[in-house]
């Protein structure tokens, strides 16, 4: 069982006045001892047979009851660690670190409008309102300073973007500075840039990436990287749900938000 798993357990443990010894991540007799503790308070609600299982297996039925003491649904309590387990401990921790349950991501849809009228990506209808690659280019004046992502020390107060973009750029950072202002801009990494105009093909494809006509924008691509998920990304957490938001009025589209890969990206077309 992972170091990391087994520090929760210990934790939860300690919580309930029992004595696992120190948080450490490891499992050892005193840990055995306070789960056996747990589970005897617990015994009502255990097949007859629980005492005769092995330490291990008894440690995942800790863990499936105190999900499902917290509402989580865990399926059965069988000291069995499958895929229905491994979700429930997921939302257990982030239950016990932030104190409320998780989002219910599936559930989520980003919002379908489009009122600057974003073409679709497609090459010819971006040609069409954007220009040819590396064109009809503008200086962005930011609303507030940004770092490049890959050197903190050197700051930017504008970027190059499609002259077609630059108003609706400018207006949904302007709403991002005005409604988490600097301290919580750095806090979030909202500052940290990754780029906007590079004329080259997608990453893994054959097409111009929409960054080639200057109308996407990268932020913080350390934490958000192409292929990461919901379950890696920082801007899938709710802190973000506003940044998103902000974006999506203005009909951009965010790939981690569609397709749940390239959290750090956003493009003014429609997919």
């Amino acid at each position: 069982m992972k170091t990391a798993i087994v520090r929760v357990i210990q934790q939860c443990l300690i919580k309930e006045g029992l004595n696992p010894g120190k948080a450490d991540g490891l499992l050892g007799y005193n840990t055995y001892r306070a789960i056996n503790d747990a589970l005897t308070k617990r015994k009502q609600g255990l097949p007859g047979d629980w005492p005769g299982w092995p330490n291990t297996r008894k440690t995942v039925v800790y863990i499936q009851l105190l999900c499902k003491e917290q509402g989580i649904e865990v399926g059965d309590i069988d000291g069995y660690w499958g895929p229905q387990t491994d979700y429930a401990f997921d939302t257990l921790v982030h239950i016990l670190e932030t104190g409320q349950a998780p989002r219910p991501w599936r559930d989520e849809t980003p919002l379908d409008v489009n009122p600057n009228g974003w073409p679709s990506q497609n090459e010819a209808e971006l040609n069409e309102l954007y220009g040819k690659v590396g064109t009809n280019q503008v200086s962005l004046a930011l609303p507030y300073p940004h770092r490049l992502a890959w050197d903190l020390k050197t700051t930017i107060n504008s970027y190059q973007c499609n002259a077609k973009v630059h108003d609706s750029a400018n207006r949904v950072l302007q709403r991002v500075f005005d409604h988490y202002g600097m301290e919580r801009i750095k806090e979030l990494r909202l500052d940290r840039w990754g780029g906007c105009l590079n004329v080259r093909k997608m990453r893994g494809g054959t097409q111009w990436s929409m960054h080639s006509w200057g109308i996407a924008m990268d932020y913080d691509p350390e934490d958000n990287q192409l292929k990461w998920g919901r379950d890696k990304a920082v801007f899938a957490k709710p802190d973000y749900d506003d940044w998103w938001r902000f974006w999506e009025e203005e009909g951009w589209t965010s790939l981690g938000r569609t397709k749940n890969y390239d959290w750090m990206h956003v493009q003014a077309t429609k997919l």
